[in-house]
């Protein structure tokens, strides 16, 4: 009954403010500026921001004495009359009329609601974050877009969470990006997929180039020297690439390890780092494991690595991963409940590009289905990035556990895949894309998932594989294709029996 009478006064309310005339609508919305400027007294703005941006004063009747503000839906309500309820009233109170009372009501969008609700974010004065924009467009030097990779401004050291997994990490490139040139140098990095080692190597460069515009800073990744090397020696001008790097001041590679087996490729880079050493010019390099774990390296090349600084970036603990969220919400001016923070940490704990993928997953469809997050909407978040087992998972979960198998006997599997498609294991973990080798290896993965209980983690570094979604889509693709293709069933069913043999 209460909610039926409550549909009824909203539709009455709708019905009202679509009478108002201009003047009304322009009140209503000082008043409601007046009362978030009193608030901003009180409580940090973007907090404000954060809470209020869908919020604003919508009726005020002299009769009853009652100011009414309508949210969006309960759970905005709730957190609302949590965090800022007691705070909203008395502000109203103080700047309209201490007498009256003050209601929240939960709102259905009305025609051209939008001029009752001011700029909250030109009112409150938020501005974009300038650390994070020091960098401007005309110091993205010339020799960096003729390589074609650019430095992002967003990538700074205060835009950088730092914790106690990578707090040495963070201290050394910090002293090389005050210092460059006599801090650490050669400076090398390791650590695994999704750490933030984009974000540091940038922020070294950054920082060069906003204390000193004329420095020239180039940022590569390994696989896109590789290609200019291998178009230079196809052209016969390798010359004049290398003339390119007498130009840099410093030179941050990426994704070391991809030299591997690449003997010229190493042998002009050897050349490239001679140079640099020689000319006390900046070099920084980073790869995904220690050197002397590189595989396929030149000896001269191991030992100059591990002859310098080198320092590793651990996966982040449980406190860092929620300041890594927190720090995101705030730089979008958005909220999330804390206890849905939680949950994300918690199962998210060694990645975090996979962190902020949750977020803004999360923060979409928050913003595009107009609804506050519930714990729902993180578990289905999180069984998309394969975090969490679906519902119906929970049997291949249960078969995995009945069939544990060792990594052992997965290669056998791998190497009998191989002679069925007359194949070679390398193809079955190259990154080719060819329609036979794509079909086995996807086969492959969803065996490895079902059957021996591999985490999608262990799937895609046994794969040599980017990251968790690279493998999620390619298993639901497989899956997709086996109700309908009975040839590739028929495939499948043969690796099943190989298995339980």
């Amino acid at each position: 009954m209460t909610t039926h009478l409550s549909k009824i006064f909203d539709w009455m309310l709708i019905d009202i403010v679509e009478w108002y005339d201009k003047e009304k609508k322009e009140f209503l919305r000082w008043i409601w500026e007046q009362a978030v400027l009193n608030l901003a007294t009180q409580c940090d703005t973007k907090k404000i921001f954060a809470f209020l941006k869908n919020v604003w004063i919508v009726n005020i009747d002299e009769h009853e004495q009652k100011v009414y503000v309508w949210v969006s839906n309960e759970i905005a309500m709730a957190q609302i009359k949590k965090f800022l309820g007691k705070q909203i009233k008395e502000s109203i109170k103080t700047v309209y009329n201490p007498q009256f009372d003050v209601d929240f009501a939960i709102y259905t969008p009305f025609l051209n609601w939008w001029e009752l609700v001011p700029d909250l974010k030109k009112l409150l004065n938020l501005k974009e974050d300038k650390k994070a924009k020091t960098i401007e467009p005309k110091i993205k030097n010339k020799l960096s877009e003729f390589f074609g990779i650019l430095f992002e401004p967003k990538f700074t050291f205060d835009t950088f969470v730092a914790g106690a997994n990578n707090n040495f990490a963070f201290s050394a490139s910090k002293a090389v990006a005050d210092h460059p040139w006599t801090a650490y140098n050669p400076l090398f990095l390791y650590w695994n997929v999704g750490l933030g080692k984009t974000h540091l190597m940038q922020a070294i460069g950054n920082k060069i180039m906003a204390d000193d515009p004329n420095k020239v800073v180039v940022y590569l990744p390994t696989s896109k020297l590789i290609d200019e090397i291998v178009e230079a020696l196809k052209k016969n001008n390798l010359n004049t690439l290398l003339s390119k790097f007498d130009n840099v001041d410093a030179l941050l590679l990426d994704d070391v390890q991809f030299l591997s087996g690449k003997d010229k490729t190493q042998e002009v880079f050897h050349n490239i780092f001679n140079d640099f050493e020689s000319k006390q010019k900046q070099i920084i390099l980073s790869w995904d494991r220690p050197p002397k774990e590189l595989i396929n390296i030149e000896p001269r090349l191991k030992s100059r690595f591990g002859k310098w600084i080198v320092v590793d970036l651990k996966a982040p603990d449980f406190e860092t991963r929620i300041a890594i969220l927190q720090s995101k919400l705030e730089a979008k001016w958005e909220y999330i409940d804390y206890d849905l923070l939680e949950i994300i940490a918690k199962h998210i704990t060694n990645n975090v590009r996979e962190l902020e993928w949750a977020l803004n997953t999360l923060l979409t469809r928050k913003n595009l289905m107009w609804t506050e997050l519930k714990e729902d909407d993180v578990m289905d978040c999180l069984k998309t990035l394969g975090y969490i087992a679906a519902k119906n998972e929970i049997e291949d979960s249960k078969i995995a556990e009945m069939n544990t198998k060792s990594a052992q006997n997965f290669w056998k599997i791998v190497e009998m895949a191989a002679e069925y498609y007359w194949l070679s294991v390398n193809d079955l973990k190259s990154d080719s894309r060819r329609q036979e080798i794509t079909v086995a290896r996807q086969l492959l993965m969803l065996i490895a998932k079902k059957y021996y209980g591999w985490t999608l983690e262990k799937v895609w570094n046994y794969f040599g594989w980017k990251n968790h979604a690279s493998v999620i889509y390619a298993i639901n693709n497989i899956e997709k294709k086996l109700k309908s293709d009975k040839e590739l069933a028929h495939d499948y069913n043969v690796f099943v029996e190989w298995v339980q043999e």
